[in-house]
């Protein structure tokens, strides 16, 4: 038994160192595995670290860039908005300069010939222009002529008299009997003819003299055929002539129901107030007929729109100054004109001498080096 038992621990003792040795071989490729591996991770590591500061120091310097382009950009904006600026002030030093309006003061206003007025209401009236003539008036004439065949023996009135109803004229004899009769004034008026000469002798169809009352006067007004159905009775009438009386008013009396077989012309009449005597049968006149009449809010005088930087203003008052005001006119007539925009009832205006207002707003401007 002992030599068997010998044997085996010799091949023990032989298998141990063996096995140790695969044992440590086994253990250092082990740890040799672990070392690679750890040296793997740190370098892995590593890499992120030098990834992350690469990429951080592109990021810082992406960001750099932006921000100077930014601030580049800002400069620039900041420039132009002080450019912009100063020309937007400069603009609006301009607008504020003609916002400023004329100082002259009503008193002084109306010393040069101006006239301030309120906004107000009022009518503008369409009209129509038409040719007239002043005639006698028929209804008012009166001829003296013998009763029978006569000499005319005596003349005591001449063309241009006075005369008054029942006042003698001339004095007549009787051709058959001899008898002697005086010619008398029908009516009250003027002698405006006479065809009796002493010693002529005269039938009782001869006009001896003629009588007129110039007091009334008729004016006839032609009508053109578009005004024929337009024009009616009791409408107003202005008549005017070149050269003669003051413009008058008056109203439609007489529409001739006729139209002229000639001319194809109606007939409209007044009948005209001739007290002053000033109006004298045979003038020519123009008759501006009122067709038809507006009532507005606000109505100026045409001399109270002036052209002011091609445009055209009223000016009003605003506080101590005069403001060229745009106004949008409407309909109009011969004297004023309805202001549509622009101009409210209640403030105050200047109805005559604007362009006195508007040469103290140009010379402002050349002044201040504002004048285009």
């Amino acid at each position: 038994m002992k030599p068997l038992a010998s044997v085996w621990i010799f091949m023990i003792s032989i298998a141990l160192p063996l096995s140790g040795v695969s044992i440590n071989a086994q253990a250092q490729q082990t740890e040799h595995n672990d070392h690679e591996h750890e040296q793997a991770q740190e370098g892995e590591t590593h890499n992120e670290e030098k990834h992350g500061e690469h990429e951080g120091h592109g990021e810082e310097e992406n960001h750099g860039e932006r921000e100077s382009d930014h601030q580049a950009h800002g400069e620039g904006e900041e420039a132009h908005n002080e450019a912009g600026g100063g020309a937007h002030e400069e603009h609006g030093g301009h607008e504020g300069h003609e916002e400023q309006g004329a100082s002259v003061d009503p008193e002084t206003l109306r010393a040069l010939g101006g006239e301030v007025k309120v906004a107000g209401p009022g009518k503008v009236s369409q009209t129509v222009s038409l040719p007239g003539e002043v005639r006698l008036n028929k209804e008012a004439v009166a001829q003296v002529s013998p009763r029978y065949p006569a000499q005319i023996v005596d003349v005591s009135a001449r063309i241009g008299d006075s005369v008054s109803a029942g006042d003698t004229l001339a004095v007549g004899e009787s051709s058959q009997t001899l008898q002697r009769f005086p010619l008398k004034s029908l009516i009250r008026g003027t002698v405006i003819d006479r065809s009796a000469t002493l010693g002529e002798q005269i039938q009782p169809t001869d006009a001896a003299f003629v009588v007129a009352d110039l007091s009334t006067l008729w004016v006839d007004i032609a009508l053109y055929p578009r005004q024929i159905g337009r024009v009616e009775t009791g409408q107003p009438v202005r008549l005017s002539t070149a050269f003669g009386p003051e413009p008058v008013n008056a109203r439609i009396d007489y529409l001739d129901p006729m139209v002229s077989e000639q001319l194809r012309t109606g007939l409209a009449r007044v009948y005209l107030d001739n007290t002053s005597g000033q109006w004298r049968p045979g003038m020519f006149i123009e008759a501006e007929v009122t067709l038809a009449e507006t009532q507005a809010e606000v109505v100026v005088p045409h001399t109270a729109v002036i052209e002011y930087q091609g445009r055209e203003v009223v000016f009003v008052r605003e506080g101590e100054r005069w403001h060229p005001r745009p106004v949008t006119l409407g309909a109009k007539d011969r004297d004023q004109v309805v202001i549509r925009s622009g101009l409210a009832s209640g403030e105050q205006y200047v109805a005559k001498g604007g362009f006195t207002l508007k040469a103290d707003l140009l010379k402002s401007e050349f002044e201040s080096g504002h004048n285009h």
